[in-house]
């Protein structure tokens, strides 16, 4: 009887490794929180193109209108800190889901200000809305620690792009479909919005799990968290220029933001439908960077030149957005202004995340969001005195003023060491 067969070593395939689950589970919890992020900025951005036509149906003020456009970040910048540091003491879960919940209510309140009876009481709960709202979308921060939790150091920039590409979609698909949704009513866009936000919540309470590991809560310091305490304890370390830094960037973009659509109208008598298609054109961008190529770019030792290099393209494109002539002009500087603050964002986070302890992701990354949140409250009062000076060169310095914060923030940038310490 011959041998039984036996095939060549050459030819002995060795099995199939299996699947790591670890790493499935975490492609899930990105695009979760990936998903989380987006339904609520979209819900976020259904606002932006009514929320100030429906305060003045309600007799607000020009100044009333501004304020409550503020206040949202207002409520950032002094609960992101707070409920970042919650997030490390009692897990990113539970204040991401009590957050969509109070999202949802803070919608469901503006949907019902158009009942009331009187239009002051409509327009305090227009504020008091607002005020909900702003607190609820603080605890972007304890989505940011989320994300650092379960991402390895090097390859945090890439992740914290996930946000960034969230914040381009939102804001490209909210303002269409809430331009959309006032056909079926005042109301219908607000209502919208909240139905996003539940469905958000009842999803992410289902799959997503924490990330914090029990062990890890509860380990920070019992002060009170605010923007002050956490700027005092970074004094001195690598973080007091990223949270500077971060300052200064988001003041800069948003007195761009508020003179944008009143510069381009002036100056080009664009539509707001022209306009909407130049805010797409931005979206579309940061989505292509923030969510797919600074992944690829972005490591440890690169990001600081990274976050450089998009402070020098917004401010190139500050200083030539007063010059610049419709279409090809226009379009090539707000294309490097999308391009600058695609590489910033991500990176200055990033950064800030590596440098701090695992205990205290959170609270770091709540200070950076905080000190975005006052940027965009005090870029708009900047930029509003300024467009009285020479009034014939509409917006011009408040643009130029704007390209000066932000060469600042580069000097400061460059006191962040090349290769800051990984947590």
């Amino acid at each position: 009887m011959s041998a039984p067969y036996t095939p060549p070593a050459s030819d002995i395939r060795p099995p199939a490794a299996a699947p790591d689950p670890g790493m499935a589970l975490k492609r899930q919890q990105h695009l979760l929180i990936f998903l989380t992020v987006l339904i609520d900025l979209i819900g976020f951005g259904i606002l932006i193109p009514i929320l100030q036509s429906y305060g003045k149906r309600y007799g607000a003020s020009d100044w009333e209108l501004t304020m409550l456009m503020g206040v949202y970040s207002l409520m950032q910048f002094i609960f992101a800190p707070i409920l970042g540091r919650l997030s490390d003491r009692i897990g990113r879960r539970p204040v991401i889901l009590a957050s969509l919940i109070g999202s949802t209510v803070g919608y469901l309140i503006l949907a019902g200000a158009d009942f009331a009876s009187h239009p002051g009481v409509s327009l305090a709960l227009l504020f008091f809305a607002r005020v909900v709202t702003g607190i609820c979308g603080a605890s972007f921060s304890a989505a940011q620690a989320y994300l650092a939790d379960i991402t390895s150091p090097e390859k945090r920039a890439g992740v914290m792009g996930m946000i960034g590409a969230a914040f381009g979609l939102g804001f490209m698909i909210g303002p269409v479909l809430g331009g959309l949704a006032t056909h079926f009513g005042r109301p219908a866009p607000f209502f919208l919005a909240a139905g996003l936000s539940i469905l958000n919540f009842l999803y992410a309470w289902k799959k997503l799990p924490e990330s914090l590991a029990q062990e890890l809560r509860g380990k920070v310091s019992t002060a009170r968290a605010s923007l002050l305490r956490s700027w005092s304890a970074a004094r001195g370390t690598i973080l007091a220029p990223l949270i500077a830094a971060n300052f200064l960037v988001i003041t800069a973009f948003s007195i761009m933001t508020t003179c944008f659509i009143l510069f381009t109208e002036h100056r080009f008598h664009l539509t707001p439908a022209n306009n909407g298609l130049l805010f797409g054109f931005i979206g579309l961008i940061g989505v292509f960077i923030q969510g797919g190529l600074i992944r690829r770019i972005a490591k440890p030792h690169t990001e600081r030149p990274l976050a450089l290099a998009g402070i020098v393209c917004m401010t190139i494109s500050l200083i030539l957005l007063p010059l610049s002539t419709p279409w090809a002009g226009l379009l090539g500087v707000i294309a490097l202004t999308a391009i600058g603050n695609s590489l910033t964002s991500p990176t200055l986070n990033s950064m800030a995340s590596r440098a701090a302890a695992a205990t205290d992701q959170g609270a770091t990354l709540g200070a950076m969001a905080s000190a975005g949140s006052l940027g965009r409250f005090v870029g708009p009062f900047l930029a509003g005195p300024l467009l009285y000076i020479q009034p014939e060169k509409y917006a011009q310095w408040s643009l130029w003023t704007s390209a000066l914060i932000m060469a600042s923030a580069f000097l400061v940038t460059q006191m962040v060491p090349a290769s800051p310490r990984t947590a």
